[in-house]
């Protein structure tokens, strides 16, 4: 009967852990490292909810110095965005979050003041879809162009601003101000 017991409380504790484990959020790639006016920012791809408290409990060590917290929010169900201290920038850091550790070195501040949204067809074929946003330092001007990698196409294309818009193939015009992919 005693053996019988203290199976059944070891059974019944795996569960208990396992079972809280398997609802938490998790942490399972950093993508992208940013440092722009905004400051820092670090983007994970993520899996499973987090409460407040994960949300609150990520931080950035710099190598050699110190510690800062990091400010999350879950943007998408498999998506964190946290920022911390400008004073990261320039330096190899360690970021601990959603239970993973991942060494990235995070970039110089830049200055790049002008951002823009890049547009390229959706997968339909049937209007238009905003895959990149693009920050530079100078204000583009009437038929730049960018060379940019578009996931959704797994390609690399040409890109050329359009300061007023563009009404191509009879979609609805995305707005003035932004890149498109031209044919």
């Amino acid at each position: 009967m005693k053996k019988l017991f203290v199976t059944a409380l070891v059974l019944t504790a795996l569960l208990a852990v396992t079972a809280g484990t398997a609802f938490a959020g998790s942490a399972l790639e950093l993508y992208k490292v940013q440092n722009n006016r905004g400051g820092v920012t670090f983007t994970f791809r993520v899996v499973g909810e987090f409460s407040q408290s994960e949300l609150q409990s990520g931080f950035v060590q710099v190598q050699g110095g110190d510690d800062y917290p990091l400010y999350c929010a879950q943007t998408a169900a498999d998506t964190v965005v946290c920022h911390t201290s400008k004073k990261a920038g320039g330096h190899d850091v360690v970021v601990g979050f959603g239970g993973a550790r991942f060494w990235t070195d995070v970039p110089e501040p830049t200055s790049r003041s002008y951002c823009y949204n890049v547009y390229d067809s959706n997968l339909s074929g049937t209007g238009w879809s905003n895959f990149a946003d693009i920050c530079q330092e100078d204000r583009a001007h009437e038929a730049q162009t960018v060379y940019l990698y578009n996931p959704d196409y797994g390609a690399s294309y040409f890109y050329e601003f359009w300061g007023a818009g563009v009404d191509d193939y009879g979609w609805a015009n995305p707005g003035e101000g932004y890149y498109w992919y031209y044919h």
